[in-house]
């Protein structure tokens, strides 16, 4: 026969081993709590290499492929082209043929010299290029406008082109920075009319006024002597060569 089961308490050792694991239980589930709420109220930071990269169109490549058509356009003297890509506002200063006509009464003094852009910087949806030029940097300002880079001048220069192009020419002609401005062709030479039949005299004959008539010892057959006309006409045909 098996043994009847025993009843009553357990052993005293039993008791507290069984105390333990609970109060270890509880403590871990304490302490996993706090973690938690921890982790949640203070995010770790994510590490330097994998902070989010801009967007394709705010890149430092986008803007040079933006900036370096508009510094060549203006670079080659296509003005025109150059103020097509400016921002809307900024061509609300100035009209695109006003523009072009202030370089053909103050032209650049560096024409045909492009530029080189060296560094850019991006803050949002402005830019900052430099860029240099026989030797010297510009710094030329960036906007983000509907869907592109466009250049946008900087405020001395929008305040200028609120000025009439005349006097802005001016004012740069006095501050020597005109270059040499070419003069417009001029009309063409009229074309020679027919002759005047009254004013060409007939073949053969002479002006009786203006021969003179021989003297007594100047035989008609004789050979001329030149007099102080000849010389004077001759010295004459000398100083224009």
């Amino acid at each position: 026969m098996g043994y009847p089961p025993q009843y009553g308490q357990p052993p005293r050792g039993e008791t507290g081993r069984g105390l333990t694991v609970i109060v270890i239980m509880a403590l871990g589930v304490a302490i996993g709590a706090v973690i938690t709420v921890f982790m949640v109220l203070n995010p770790p930071s994510s590490p330097p290499g994998s902070a989010p990269t801009p967007d394709a169109e705010h890149s430092e490549v986008s803007v040079r492929q933006a900036a370096q058509p508009a510094l060549d356009a203006y670079s080659s003297g296509s003005y025109g082209d150059f103020w097509d890509l400016w921002t809307t506002g900024a061509q609300g200063l100035i009209t695109r043929e006003e523009y072009v006509r202030l370089f053909d009464l103050c032209p650049q003094l560096a024409a045909d010299s492009p530029f080189t852009i060296a560094t850019v910087a991006i803050t949002g949806d402005s830019a900052m290029v430099q860029a240099d030029r026989l030797g010297d940097t510009t710094e030329f300002g960036f906007v983000f406008e509907s869907g592109s880079w466009r250049y946008e001048p900087p405020p001395e220069e929008q305040s200028e082109y609120r000025k009439p192009v005349d006097q802005i020419a001016e004012q740069r002609q006095a501050a020597g920075f005109c270059g040499t401005v070419t003069p417009a062709p001029g009309p063409s030479d009229p074309a020679p009319g027919p002759s005047d039949p009254a004013s060409d005299p007939a073949p053969g004959s002479s002006d009786p006024a203006s021969d003179p008539a021989p003297g007594p010892s100047d035989p008609a057959s004789g050979p001329s002597v030149p007099g102080p006309s000849s010389s004077a006409s001759s010295q004459s045909s000398g100083f224009l060569e």
